[in-house]
């Protein structure tokens, strides 16, 4: 449970920090408080990260699936 906790913040500060890259760099606090006028709501970067790590639990699980098949 924490190695999916540790994965899921890794995450969501990758994404963000790529998203938003010259918002972090040149006006970090003020891309934080304009968060809540954003046109995709205020929680959209937790949305966005939920999606991709879901995206990459699959993709994990359907590895470790078919590494299941061909090991027996």
């Amino acid at each position: 449970m924490i190695k999916e906790i540790k994965i899921f913040i890794s995450l969501f500060f990758i994404l963000a920090l790529s998203m938003h890259f010259s918002a972090w760099v040149n006006h970090p606090l003020e891309h934080i408080e304009s968060l809540s006028n954003s046109s995709l709501g205020i929680y959209h970067p937790l949305f966005i990260t939920l999606g991709i790590y879901m995206v990459l639990a699959f993709l994990r699980g359907l590895y470790s699936f078919i590494k299941k098949v061909f090991k027996k």
